[in-house]
């Protein structure tokens, strides 16, 4: 089952009496913790109107492709003359006909998702909620909002009950509700009128009795958030335990034996069984089949077997008898290898990228375009997440890395080194602080800087542009954190 979520958290609103703690924490959290979970993740925060208005035609239109739909918003929420809205922070609170004319109408929502029609739809909305500023609520006329109807297949989730107000704040960075949201949804195969009553117990028990989440339900059938069946695939033509592929199960079949033997991390099981697949025509072979089997490819040769590896460094040749029509089903299966989990997730970090070099120079080849779109249309959803995506017409990814010097003693002699202080791209700053101790830096020459900087941008190298302060030439040892993380700070 495929699943696709907009999350939005509106916080600084324009008048500073109306803005909030932790809106955009609430969206931030909740939207890593959905994509840990499986489900395509469109996040926006501090929403115009405008924006608020592009995201939800955007998430109706691409809702369509889906299985689950999930809208969470955190925020002010709002009723007027019985009907409920969730602002913008340009949303004018001067009087009912202004905030009903610049907010967003809940129905409007409800309505998209509707005619979207996935098998299950879900609201959260963690609006109405007290601000510890005096005297703000996030329910400005401070009676909350207005219970409203459940279409068929829907779940509608409040964070408090009809005339209750909530908390902006009393669960660390979150509010009561998210942060009792966060800590349930983990929770293996519970349905989901289950995990809403714990949520409903936490809340009750955090807020002292003020506060009580309520829910709105015409769901048919059981949905869990944790039950390993979600997967981030977007109309992949493959089977689902190929594409979750933890869950594939030999048929006894010679290529599901060969995948398995790929499998087993054991050299001498996984040389016979590259053999064996040289016997097989590739025209007997089922899509999903080959698919598969070149997730399995990569995943050996990383491991260091030395057909698996052969293959690779000759990959634009050994390719070619695997074409299917426009379509190498092989390659598609070891470009989602790169960036997709065993559970068919998106990896977020730790690419299988250490052969990205090898596999990316079939980028340019015409022969393999459909399998660069492939990854390309998987890989939109993440793009946050991605610092370089590959192209028929590859693009240098800029990188600007700023160095300090500083003085060490080797051999009764004193030499320079250079402490990375700083990486960014597009004036965003990337490496996030590190402490200065042997605990949490490493000394390391100028190519294992590069080699380290080069997987964790996931770019090939002749694809990385450096700049920097200093010249290539003058770096003898570099001082950088022991485990290097790169991340857009400003997300």
């Amino acid at each position: 089952m495929n699943a696709l979520a907009l999350v939005i958290g509106n916080a600084n609103y324009t008048a500073e009496k109306d803005r909030l703690l932790n809106a955009v924490n609430d969206a931030d959290d909740i939207g890593m913790k959905l994509l840990n979970l499986g489900f395509i993740v469109n996040k926006s925060t501090d929403c115009s109107r405008e924006t608020f208005d592009r995201e939800v035609r955007r998430f109706g239109e691409e809702l369509k492709k889906f299985d689950v739909g999930l809208f969470y918003f955190s925020g002010h929420g709002l009723q007027i003359e019985g009907n409920n809205y969730l602002t913008s922070i340009d949303t004018s609170f001067a009087d009912a006909v202004s905030a009903k004319h610049t907010a967003f109408p809940l129905d409007e929502i409800i309505d998209y998702m509707q005619q979207a029609n996935p098998i299950i739809k879900i609201l959260i909305l963690d609006a109405c909620r007290d601000n510890p500023l005096p005297n703000q609520f996030r329910s400005v006329q401070g009676d909350g909002l207005a219970p409203i109807h459940a279409p068929k297949g829907t779940i509608i989730a409040f964070s408090t009950s009809p005339g209750e107000k909530a908390m902006d704040y009393g669960s660390g960075r979150n509010s009561i509700y998210t942060g009792s949201l966060l800590n349930h949804i983990d929770d293996t195969n519970i349905p989901i009128e289950d995990f809403f009553k714990r949520v409903r117990t936490s809340v009750f028990t955090l807020s002292n009795g003020k506060q009580t989440s309520w829910e709105h339900t015409s769901l048919i059938g059981n949905f869990y958030f944790n039950s390993g069946q979600l997967i981030h695939s977007v109309e992949l033509p493959y089977k689902n335990e190929y594409i979750a592929d933890e869950n594939f199960q030999s048929t006894g079949s010679d290529i599901d034996n060969i995948i398995e033997d790929l499998k087993s991390h054991n050299f001498y099981t996984q040389q016979p069984a590259f053999r064996r697949l040289s016997q097989i025509p590739p025209n007997t072979l089922d899509d999903s089949s080959l698919f598969l089997l070149g997730r399995n490819i990569l995943q050996t040769a990383i491991g260091g077997e030395f057909t698996a590896n052969s293959i690779i460094k000759n990959l634009d040749k050994w390719l070619l008898k695997y074409f299917t029509g426009q379509q190498n089903h092989v390659l598609n299966g070891i470009l989602f290898e790169m960036y997709f989990n065993s559970k068919g997730q998106f990896r977020q970090n730790d690419f299988k990228n250490e052969l990205i070099d090898e596999i990316f120079k079939l980028q340019i080849n015409d022969k393999y375009k459909n399998s660069f779109e492939f990854l390309v249309k998987q890989l939109a959803p993440f793009h946050e997440f991605l610092f370089y995506i590959p192209s028929d017409q590859p693009t240098a990814l800029p990188i600007e890395v700023k160095f300090e010097t500083y003085d060490y003693d080797i051999d009764d002699r004193t030499l320079v080194g250079h402490k990375m202080v700083s990486v960014k791209h597009e004036e965003v700053e990337l490496l996030e602080p590190y402490e200065d101790n042997e605990f949490n830096a490493i000394s390391v020459n100028y190519e294992q800087c590069l080699e380290r900087l080069h997987k964790e941008l996931c770019v090939p190298k002749n694809m990385l542009r450096l700049s920097m302060n200093v010249q290539a030439d003058d770096i003898k040892i570099v001082y950088m954190p022991w485990t290097l993380k790169l991340t857009r700070q400003d997300k």
